[in-house]
């Protein structure tokens, strides 16, 4: 029988081993959470709470950060009126279709509120893949999903571009995350 010290020894390695390839796995998802960067603008970045107390203001609820595959830092990048570019990276290995997700802020109108409708174009590599339309009575689902080919990103360099339409003034848009899986996400969680 080995003694004490050294099972629970022989158990932490076996754990942090596990734990560790459970991390170098995930750690392969090209993945982006906008935290807090050098070099922007305090109206860039807004933490649930500030937004939560805006969306108060204008009767609205805000849906919090969703925690898929573990990017939940309730930190939001905003997406000035000019819009927002930023870039994923994903090594294209097979030529099956991936699928990339945008955790957007996303607001639910309570009674009395005035909520007027607005636009979000995405595009990835500037083409256009899918606009976001929101109103009193209609929303999107979160996180939104866009399926790419390979031919799509043939280098690996995955530019999301972030427009909202012309009618949306100020920083209404925001985005919490956004990351690239090989399958479906109803798969994985």
């Amino acid at each position: 029988m080995l003694p004490l010290k050294l099972r629970i020894l022989l158990l932490t390695a076996i754990f942090l081993s596990n734990f560790a390839s459970m991390f170098a796995s995930d750690s392969l998802i090209p993945k982006k959470d906008f935290g807090i960067e050098e070099g922007q603008l305090p109206e860039d970045i807004a933490t649930f709470p500030e937004l939560k107390t805006w969306a108060i203001y204008q009767s609205y609820e805000l849906e919090p950060d969703a925690p898929h595959i573990g990017l939940q830092d309730y930190i939001c990048r905003m997406v000035p009126e000019t819009g927002f570019q930023f870039l994923l990276e994903k090594q294209v290995v097979s030529k099956s279709t991936v699928f990339l997700y945008l955790d957007l802020t996303r607001y639910r109108t309570l009674k009395g509120s005035k909520f007027k409708p607005r636009k979000l174009n995405i595009l990835v590599n500037g083409r256009p893949k899918i606009s976001v339309y929101v109103d009193k009575n209609q929303s999107f689902t979160n996180p939104v999903e866009i399926p790419l080919e390979p031919s799509e990103y043939p280098n690996g360099k995955i530019y999301v571009d972030l427009v909202p339409s012309h009618n949306s003034l100020g920083r209404f848009w925001g985005i919490w995350d956004a990351f690239v899986l090989e399958n479906r996400l109803e798969a994985r969680d």
